[in-house]
């Protein structure tokens, strides 16, 4: 996803060649250690965690927030650490030794209330809870990763040594705080940040004003430096407006933070003033030190530090991209390499929140069609960065559409037709057709931009890259129609080369598509007769021919279709005076009906759009129709059909040849019978007169309309 512009083309640069660019991440010495924490800690067992970096490879770095442990993960917090895995297992398979941090975020005053209600001491309780979190990363197939708990020894032994430093260097000072604290969201505000009646700007809740003895952190003290720092790194905030919008913050002026609280008893202490504890926002932020393996008592051991990517929903960039690079520079570590800020996941206009009861379960998605339906929705339906729309609805028709109709149909045609005129054995690359070279080239081409595309971190457009293959293979095979090619002898080497270019495509969808659907990648691999594990094995086998007289495996559907539970709906329990009006639940689903603002969208909303050129290669009317006129198009990813309603003023011969703007990611909708992926632009004014937005110079199909 980086901002410098589109991935290029680079199909005629070898995979491996492109696998090996990266960086070896490096790390500062550290102090020796401070006093051992009096905040009593819980360690769990980690989960395939290594000790030490491993030496003399490449290594990659990443993380999600260190959630908040007084709810169940519900799909709104799992986002991100699918999308982190994703990423850690296209890195592993590019041969990097990867380290994914996450955690629990316990040390807060929500924990406290929560562990209240359920009449429970804090520790006792955050041991339950933590569990509920590999439970639902176990469920979604995520891992290896470490996961820090900021209840644990080794963190509040970090924490007190990393402040004391700053305090003994003058960098941390003792004062008043006066101002605005939202308990919920545990974050204090100034008067002027809060919405009005007092309301939190994040959750919309009543903050209350607090006056307590504080210690603050000079942030001020970092201002100039931290703009030099966003100067040099131009991407180290991504998207681009998310940049801006810490830019415009940063140069409105900073002031020194609060990093203690007096009025609380559960924390990490100050060694330095016992009646204080820790700020649970600052805290929080070194579980990433922690599960770096930095050690400040062992300065010259391995680690990995610093990050070459932290992942985050939009409600907590600031304290990523401000106050925890200054706290960094402060100490003399450096921040992270780059930063992603994803939006939210809304139902029906509302964010996705325990609180507010707007909410679908993990449980529920994967029991209906297993970890790699939901996986592969979050990775495909929005650009990373962008709010999305999620409903049981939607990821059922991802699922049952793109992995049952296209892939799974693929697999479906091509296995039963190799057990009928091969025998189950894959053939020997024969002479290729003339029309042959299409498939391969595209197969190559899609490879290449795939793999460019997911280390930008655009994944939407990387799985849209794999699918426009799939969808080429299936178009091949209802073109060269193999079961009259069989019947004709004297076309053997033409029948036989264009299935072993049909093993090749889907081995490497297969491949390609292995970091966001690792289960079903899998199983296909063994059904193509193909042995190892893809993880391990990673792109490399992208450079190898498929190996002709492989015996196929056992055929078996792998997306059997889905069909959505019934459910009845009810209505939601009160959820407090300044809640969204109108909610109603379905099961485990809420909703919120409420009616779209017809006038305006936001910019996310927009850049959910994507607009493309399409070039229209043949056009005809629908058969028993006046007005829908049917077009094969060119979109630059292996072609598509759009049906139009505008043949009660276009001729379809004259609309061959021009390039026109088209949605590319509306839902594909069948028109009498003609399932139509995509919407040409068109005007039409109250009179009824209709022309079509046309492009007036030439532009390769496939561009991006921005």
């Amino acid at each position: 996803m980086r901002q410098n512009g589109a991935a290029s083309d680079c199909s005629v640069e070898p995979i491996l060649r492109l696998l090996k660019r990266s960086t070896l991440s490096t790390g500062a010495r550290g102090p020796q250690q401070s006093k051992s924490p009096t905040q009593p800690c819980y360690n769990m067992a980690l989960v395939s965690r290594r000790e030490e970096p491993t030496t003399g490879t490449d290594r990659f770095f990443l993380t999600t927030p260190i959630y908040y442990i007084n709810a169940r993960p519900h799909l709104g917090t799992c986002y991100t650490t699918v999308i982190a895995d994703i990423i850690a297992r296209y890195q592993r398979m590019r041969g990097r030794d990867v380290l994914l941090v996450t955690g629990s975020d316990e040390n807060s005053q929500k924990t406290v209330i929560a562990a209240k209600e359920a009449g429970e001491e804090p520790l006792p309780y955050c041991d339950q809870m933590v569990k509920h979190y590999h439970d639902a990363w176990r469920e979604l197939n995520i891992g290896p990763y470490e996961f820090v708990r900021t209840t644990e020894a080794r963190h509040a032994r970090l924490v007190q040594h990393f402040f004391s430093r700053l305090y003994e260097q003058g960098d941390i000072y003792q004062g008043t705080y006066s101002g605005w604290y939202c308990t919920p969201c545990e974050t204090f505000f100034t008067e002027r940040e809060l919405k009005p009646e007092n309301l939190c700007p994040k959750c919309e809740r009543p903050a209350h004003p607090v006056e307590e003895e504080a210690y603050f952190f000079r942030l001020s003290t970092y201002e100039e430096r931290l703009r030099r720092f966003f100067a040099d790194h131009p991407d180290f905030v991504l998207p681009s407006f998310r940049r801006n919008e810490m830019l415009s913050r940063l140069n409105e002026g900073l002031q020194d933070i609060c990093v203690s609280r007096s009025s609380l008893e559960w924390g990490i202490r100050l060694p330095w003033d016992e009646k204080h504890v820790f700020y649970v926002w600052v805290e929080a932020l070194l579980a990433y030190l922690t599960g770096s393996g930095y050690r400040f008592d062992e300065p010259d051991s391995a680690h990995y530090w610093p990050p070459d990517l932290h992942l985050m929903a939009k409600d907590i960039p600031w304290f990523h991209a401000i106050v925890f690079p200054a706290m960094l520079m402060a100490y003399g570590l450096p921040p992270a390499n780059q930063m992603i800020v994803h939006g939210y996941w809304l139902i029906r206009g509302g964010k996705m929140s325990k609180s507010k009861g707007l909410v679908i379960t993990p449980h529920e998605v994967v029991d209906l069609m297993g970890a790699d339906g939901l996986r592969y929705f979050y990775a495909r339906e929005v650009p990373l960065g962008l709010d999305g729309t999620i409903s049981l609805e939607a990821i059922v028709e991802r699922y049952n559409f793109e992995l049952g109709n296209d892939l799974g149909n693929l697999l479906n045609r091509l296995l039963p037709m190799t057990e009928r005129y091969f025998d189950g054995a894959v053939p020997e690359q024969g002479t290729p057709a003339s029309g042959d070279a299409e498939l391969a080239e595209l197969t190559e081409k899609v490879t290449q931009r795939t793999l460019q595309l997911y280390g930008d971190y655009e994944l939407s457009r990387g799985i849209e890259e794999v699918f426009s293959l799939v969808r080429a293979a299936n178009k091949y095979i209802d073109e060269r129609k193999p079961w009259e090619l069989a019947q004709q002898p004297q076309r053997k080497d033409e029948f036989s080369a264009g299935f072993s270019l049909l093993f090749t495509a889907i081995r490497n969808i297969a491949v390609l598509l292995a970091p966001v659907i690792p289960t079903s990648a899998q199983r296909i691999w063994e059904q193509l007769g193909l042995t190892g594990d893809l993880q391990e094995l990673g792109f490399s086998v992208l450079e190898e021919p498929f190996p002709a007289g492989t015996h196929i495996g056992h055929a078996e559907p792998l997306f059997p279709r889905v069909e959505m539970p019934e459910r009845t709906a009810e209505p939601a329990k009160p959820v407090g005076a300044h809640a969204a009006p109108d909610i109603h639940t379905t099961g485990e689903l809420q909703t919120k009906e409420e009616p779209m603002e017809a006038s305006q969208i936001t910019f996310d909303d927009f850049m959910r759009v994507e607009i493309i050129a399409a070039k229209i290669l043949s056009a005809e009317r629908v058969e028993g129709t006046d007005k829908l006129i049917k077009m094969n198009v060119d979109d630059g990813r292996g072609g598509r059909v759009c049906v139009a309603g505008i043949g009660h003023v276009y001729e379809p011969e004259k609309l061959v040849g021009l390039t026109l703007p088209m949605v590319a990611n509306l839902k594909p909708a069948k028109l009498r019978g003609v399932l139509s992926e995509g919407m040409i632009l068109a005007a039409q004014d109250d009179a009824g007169n209709l022309s079509l937005v046309v492009l007036d110079k030439d532009i390769a199909p496939g561009s991006r309309i921005t």
